[in-house]
């Protein structure tokens, strides 16, 4: 039996959750751009794609523990994030870059203000949010390193994909 969340750290899971499923899905459309037009790039997509499904696993883990549904953006956020990856896969590897660094960079800030919350709150929750952290900074980092941050287009795509990934947390968060 599923029930609906009740507290903000359940809260918190459930968007953790359908975020991770949306950032599984940016990867595995990527690989079917990056595979024309960013080859060099797949090793690194694979790996990170594999990271995001144990984080999902994680989350979903917590959430089937405690009977608590997915959330409501769940699917969304996989659709979302293969329409995104498929785009940004077919753009080129400043796209790929941009993508992953503008992602996780909200997701970060996300997950910290999470952390700082749910220290107190929820260890478990906690102890959730702090296994994924790691990986998210190494794909962040990594991103951000090989990202030419002077381009237009790349400024723009940065722009729209933060604003899209704070929306989607924002709307299953309320």
């Amino acid at each position: 039996m599923v029930r609906a969340a009740q507290s903000i750290s359940e809260k918190m899971i459930k968007v953790d959750h359908a975020g991770e499923n949306g950032a599984v899905n940016i990867y595995r459309a990527q690989k079917i751009g990056a595979y024309i037009f960013a080859r060099a790039q797949l090793p690194e997509i694979v790996r990170y794609q594999q990271h995001e499904e144990q984080h999902r696993g994680i989350f979903a883990n917590h959430l089937e523990e405690y009977g608590i549904r997915r959330c409501i953006s769940y699917h969304l956020c996989g659709i979302g994030g293969f329409a995104l990856g498929l785009v940004t896969g077919f753009m080129g590897s400043q796209a790929v870059f941009a993508t992953t660094y503008a992602v996780e960079h909200v997701a970060l800030n996300h997950l910290e203000h999470q952390m700082a919350f749910l220290k107190s709150a929820d260890k478990k929750a906690f102890d959730c949010v702090e296994q994924v952290v790691v990986d998210e900074r190494e794909h962040h980092d990594s991103a951000a390193d090989n990202l030419i941050t002077d381009h237009f287009l790349t400024k723009i795509l940065v722009s729209i994909v933060r604003f899209s990934t704070e929306s989607v947390i924002r709307f299953g968060m309320r």
